[in-house]
């Protein structure tokens, strides 16, 4: 479908395209922004409690960043999530934060669409392929299983990093430089696991821009514009990735191997939609359908998305295979047996590591001759498995040249065919687990399955080149505009998720009028709201403490501090009186119950002698502690 017309009004009409999808399928926010979130009241207001602590730093001049208030006496608590630094200033103008998140969640489907489309228009696709392949990345069944996690949403830079990376590494300027540390920045202060993940395919496309310029890379002209671009970029780097580490040092933070196995992806994954998806498993799913519904792995990129990415794959195939030379000596037996070997050996092994993932315990008659999935067995199965299939594609090049003459792929694709490759294998717990122990940071990332961010935007760029391919093989105008007509509206009905759920979340003026109260009253050093839980709920609490900014001692995150486990252990839901010492002892000089129930006014009575009532709104009571009574005949 040859649209002429302008860079500017072809982008405008993109926006348009993306700006209704949106809508649609987002409906109703244009009601619901001001007070709900959606899909959920767990991590979608722990991140509105981040947002809002950035933006008060911000406004306060940043005196505490990392030391956001919660998680009492745990200091460092931003670096346990993402840091959302560079979302939470794009909303500070706004002084209500519920519109802001919702803002952030709109303009990412919106601005995901919009930079896809550039980019693959920029790198050759047709505008129309680039429109439908911007909005199967945007609103991809990915996404919507992510639309809990703002940060993984927050993907819109992703496709203008990579690409002002490979411009960069083609024409080495000061303008491409410029232009590449705009994204990459805007991509890093997004938060932390996509900053972090990004860089394997940055790796990627270095290595296929090496293959294709050679020394050129380390010439004095171009290292006049690599060097400091390195350097300012190491600079961003260190300064959002030290506190994590610091963090995690001081805290003795990491995942251990079975959180990662459980977020971590199996080929199963990638034939699993998000449950938004209409076609998707309703909820309680039948046996055979739950290795298709686990949390945070549903990475099927879509119907189209997937035949048409097969289809752009099949033409770098055509276009790049290598032809046997009729002359060429056949392969020995040897060989050829070697070869299989070694390919027979990594698939079983890549089998095996799907088996562990995928959950299937030892008293099933698959399990029973597997030895248990400890982590040296898991640290094993990843050595050989990459062995055998570095060994594989070594020797396979090394006696048959390889199947792809790789120098006649355009660097820009092989970059993203190899950083395709990386990101695959990296989602899964058998290729992570091993990198894990031995590559810093990795160790701090649960959820190896969101490698599946940039496999996406891979997919939709072959997908482009696939659609392209198909309207080639039509010779007819009306026929072709018919056809991609045709697939745009299939598209939208495959990428339209089910009805979203929007919860109610009180702005500022509608909170809770003792919570107001607690932010004038100087005597309050740190309090804590019981029942302590250990769940997302405790999310709501972190988020009305932002009438007061007090330290708590509740909170949510993606770590939980050992020390604050600890504590919660020995404290307990409702603290009885040896807890509460416990917690004047730490510097907690308040408490909030919110529960008017038999067993909460129960528990207060028998705790009557440690605490003193000094506030009481509709439902919520605030104490202060005492001291602990003096003994009979001693002192304090």
């Amino acid at each position: 479908m040859p649209i002429r017309a302008s860079r500017l009004g072809r982008g405008l009409l993109a926006l348009l395209v993306y700006t209704a999808a949106g809508l649609a399928y987002l409906r109703p926010i244009w009601e619901t922004y001001a007070d709900h979130l959606t899909p959920d009241p767990g991590d979608p207001v722990f991140n509105l409690y981040i947002l809002k602590w950035v933006v008060h730093q911000a406004r306060t001049g940043f005196p505490s960043l990392w030391d956001a208030p919660f998680f009492y006496p745990t200091r460092g608590t931003l670096a346990l999530s993402d840091h959302l630094i560079g979302p939470a200033l794009a909303i500070s103008w706004l002084d209500n934060p519920v519109a802001g998140y919702n803002l952030l969640l709109f303009s990412s489907f919106v601005l995901c669409g919009l930079t896809t489309w550039w980019v693959l228009e920029a790198s050759g696709a047709s505008f129309a392929a680039a429109l439908l392949g911007g909005a199967m990345f945007a609103f991809s069944p990915f996404r919507w299983g992510q639309l809990s996690h703002i940060a993984i949403l927050l993907a819109q830079w992703i496709p203008l990093t990579l690409w002002s990376w490979d411009r960069l590494l083609a024409e080495r300027t000061a303008r491409r430089a410029a232009l590449f540390l705009a994204c990459y920045s805007l991509h890093v202060l997004g938060g932390c696991y996509l900053a972090y993940m990004i860089h394997v395919p940055l790796l990627a496309i270095l290595l296929s821009r090496w293959a294709a310029e050679g020394r050129a890379l380390i010439s004095p002209r171009a290292l006049r514009v690599l060097l400091p671009t390195a350097l300012v970029a190491l600079a961003l780097v260190a300064a959002i990735f030290l506190p994590y580490e610091r963090s995690a040092r001081r805290l003795a933070l990491s995942h251990d191997e079975r959180e990662v196995v459980q977020r971590g992806a199996a080929l199963a994954s990638y034939l699993a939609p998000a449950p938004l998806n209409g076609y998707a498993p309703r909820p309680h799913p039948e046996p055979w359908q739950r290795p298709f519904a686990r949390s945070e792995n549903w990475l099927f990129p879509g119907f189209l998305a997937t035949l048409f990415g097969a289809l752009g794959l099949a033409d770098l195939w055509r276009r790049a295979r290598r032809r046997r030379a009729p002359d060429a000596p056949p392969l020995g037996a040897p060989r050829r047996v070697a070869l299989g070997a070694l390919l027979a050996a990594a698939l079983a092994l890549y089998a095996l590591g799907d088996v562990y993932t995928l959950g299937l315990d030892r008293g099933t008659a698959l399990g029973e001759w597997l030895p248990e999935a400890t982590p040296g067995v898991w640290n094993a199965a990843g050595a050989l498995f990459l062995a055998a299939l570095g060994s594989w594609l070594w020797l396979r090049h090394r006696w048959e040249a390889g199947a792809l003459d790789w120098r006649a792929i355009d660097p820009w694709e092989r970059g993203l065919a190899i950083a395709g490759i990386l990101c695959f294998l990296l989602s899964h717990p058998l290729v992570y687990l091993p990198l894990m122990r031995v590559v810093p940071g990795m160790s701090g990332m649960r959820v190896p399955a969101r490698y599946a961010a940039f496999l996406s935007f891979v997919v939709v760029s072959f997908a482009a080149r696939g659609l392209d391919r198909l309207s080639a093989t039509l010779h007819r105008t009306a026929l072709r505009a018919g056809v991609l007509l045709v697939l745009a509206a299939a598209l939208a009905c495959e990428l339209a998720p089910r009805p979203l759920r929007w919860v109610y979340v009180p702005r500022e003026a509608d909170f809770p009028e003792p919570d107001r109260w607690l932010a004038a009253q100087p005597d309050v050093r740190a309090l804590v709201e019981v029942p302590l839980r250990r769940s997302s709920r405790e999310a709501r609490t972190m988020y009305l403490s932002t009438a007061h900014w007090k330290p708590i001692v509740n909170g949510y995150s993606g770590f939980v501090p050992p020390s604050q486990a600890r504590l919660i252990d020995q404290l307990g839901r409702f603290p009885e009186p040896e807890g509460l010492d416990l917690l004047r002892g730490l510097g907690v000089t308040h408490l909030v119950v919110r529960e008017r129930t038999p067993y909460v006014e129960d528990w207060e009575r028998r705790v009557a002698g440690r605490m003193e009532l000094v506030h009481e709104g509709d439902a919520e009571r605030v104490y202060r502690l005492r001291a602990a009574p003096t003994p009979a005949g001693g002192s304090r």
